[in-house]
């Protein structure tokens, strides 16, 4: 019999899962629930110690003898308060000890509720970390629990042991209800070192890794790796990597259903490298796709960040390090093939009305090599990566904490340290809120600024009805409030051109890329209407059924079959 608290139950099923099984408890009511769920399981070994105090050090002993991690389990009022001196011999003796507390529900936190302090405000030298679970409601506060659960027992012994705290509130309505349900299924996060890898077997699985933002890689063990795997590279601009397998799939992505997604292109092992993606279809097609699928993550600090709610993996590693310690044989599935044959079905939309997306296409294939060029968040990024640069350049945007404020700075401090062309392509709520920027006094003439003036937030209209369009500009869009850029521009040097129509972007568009003797800011005035058709445009003329999507994958299979003939 286990507890009905859903947490509690996540919390006894992961310890059995990470073998932890040397418990030391001591009595009380709100911890009762789990000391109910363990007592009488055969996988745990309890031992009952009255005091907190002690209880703490006979853990400490238990781990002298063992050089096992050692739970503990304590009620809530000051009983945590009681594990402080031991905690802190842990800590600095390198203990891996769980201290497992119980805490009324948050609600009852400061209230002057009976036997509720806060159970969280252990010293910093007395815990490692401190997990704080949440009250399990839903499916989303579920799979938090567990990702907490699992982080806070793999740091008890992260480069070097220590003791971790990990705080579950309770419901008084659950302290005395148990289920003959069994435990939950859960999914169990593991790092592994280097030297651990080459143990790992793929079995022809179909590998799909994702490259988030960086500044640049060398690529070649992942290019080996990708060649005997037939594994697919999924990039974006931020990924600044390009090679025979890497796809810039985001317009497939945003153009497919995820039924078509789930069918044809899920992977079997999703690996990722590097930071954030900024990449909304990707994201949405891994975390809610129906199949199961398994997510390594490569990460030389070996933080947990289980981005797609898939995580099992955590290799502490480099990428090169990872993808240079596997044996391969070579692999017979057709799954790069698939992607490649279907981002080739890209369609161009030659009549565009004037916007973001209209001077993506214009510039894409006029940008210089090795230019630098920059977004600003959603809606400029999103536009770009529906689009292909002819030549190499490099990409970057504020991806790290996505927020509005900065992106003009970024790029301009950026530019002062190179003589090649920087371009920046950003919305007017992104320009106006940073436009202080442009009086910084180290601006280049490399510098390119294309500001979209689109009248407010867009990404809250697009594909959405013309109608509601003002209802959304009051608050949530922001429209109105900045009618033009000339002004500051031109007080701070800048040479500064005003767009309305497309013809009049085509004309100017070649002035970007030759030199001038100042920095150069075009601003287009366009509508959040011309936005929004743009874009549906675009999505409408990619759109694919599923039955060519198969076509496809029949297609590519059917073609490595005669390859091998």
């Amino acid at each position: 019999m286990y507890s009905i608290a859903k947490n509690v139950r996540l919390v006894i099923a992961l310890l059995k899962k990470h073998d932890i099984n040397q418990l030391v408890l001591s009595p009380g009511g709100t911890n009762a629930a789990f000391v109910r769920g363990v007592q009488d399981d055969p996988f745990f070994k309890c031992f009952s110690v009255v005091d907190e105090r002690s209880a703490l050090y006979f853990a400490i002993g238990i781990y002298l003898s063992t050089g096992k991690p050692v739970a503990v389990c304590c009620t809530s009022a000051q009983a945590t308060r009681n594990y402080i001196p031991g905690l802190t011999e842990a800590y600095y003796k390198h203990v891996p000890i769980l201290g497992i507390t119980f805490s009324k529900h948050p609600q009852y936190t400061y209230q002057e509720y009976m036997q509720a302090p806060d159970q969280t405000s252990l010293p910093k030298d007395a815990v490692r970390a401190t997990y704080s679970l949440p009250y399990v409601s839903d499916e989303h506060d579920r799979m938090l629990c567990e990702r907490l659960i699992n982080e806070a027992i793999l740091n008890l012994t992260h480069t070097v042991p220590a003791p971790v705290q990990l705080n579950v509130p309770m419901l008084d309505t659950e302290l005395t209800r148990d289920s003959s349900d069994p435990l939950p299924e859960v999914k169990v996060i593991r790092r592994y070192q280097k030297k651990e890898i080459s143990d790992i077997v793929l079995d022809n699985r179909r590998i799909l890794v994702v490259v988030g933002e960086n500044r640049g890689m060398d690529d070649s063990a992942l290019e080996e790796f990708a060649s005997r795997t037939n594994t697919a590279i999924y990039v974006n601009h931020l990924s600044n990597m390009q090679n025979d397998y890497t796809v810039n799939g985001n317009l497939l992505l945003t153009c497919l259903t995820q039924k078509e997604f789930d069918e044809t292109f899920c992977p079997d092992i999703l690996i990722s490298i590097g930071g954030q993606t900024g990449d909304y279809p990707f994201y949405h097609k891994l975390a809610e796709t129906g199949r199961e699928y398994e997510h390594w993550r490569i990460s030389e600090t070996g933080d947990i960040a289980d981005t797609y709610d898939h995580l099992t993996k955590v290799f502490e590693c480099s990428p090169a390090d990872f993808f240079s310690s596997f044996t391969l044989k070579g692999t017979e599935n057709e799954y790069i093939g698939v992607w490649k044959e279907a981002v080739c079905k890209y369609v161009s939309v030659d009549d565009l009305p004037l916007s973001a997306a209209f001077v993506a296409q214009q510039m894409c294939e006029l940008i210089p090599e090795n230019s630098y060029v920059n977004f600003s968040i959603l809606n400029s990024l999103r536009t770009w990566n529906l689009f292909k640069f002819r030549n190499r350049v490099k990409c970057f945007c504020n991806v790290g904490a996505f927020g509005i404020d900065g992106c003009m700075s970024t790029f301009l401090g950026q530019s002062v340290m190179v003589d090649d062309l920087c371009f920046m392509f950003v919305g007017d709520l992104s320009f106006f809120y940073d436009m202080n920027s442009l009086g910084i006094r180290y601006i280049g003439n490399n510098v390119r600024i294309v500001l979209v003036n689109n009248n407010g937030g867009i990404e809250f209209k697009l594909g959405g009805s013309p109608e509601r369009f003002g209802y959304i500009d009051r608050y949530i869009a922001a429209a109105g409030h900045f009618k033009g850029a000339e002004g500051w521009a031109v007080t701070n040097g800048f040479e500064y051109h005003c767009v309305k129509t497309a013809d009049e972007f085509r004309n100017i568009k070649g002035r970007l890329v030759e030199k001038s003797d100042a920095p150069i800011l075009v601003e287009v005035i366009t509508s959040d209407v011309n936005e929004s058709d743009a874009y549906c445009a675009i999505k409408n003329a990619n759109s694919t059924p599923l039955s060519v999507v198969q076509k496809i994958a029949g297609r590519v299979k059917r073609g490595i079959s005669s390859i091998k003939k």
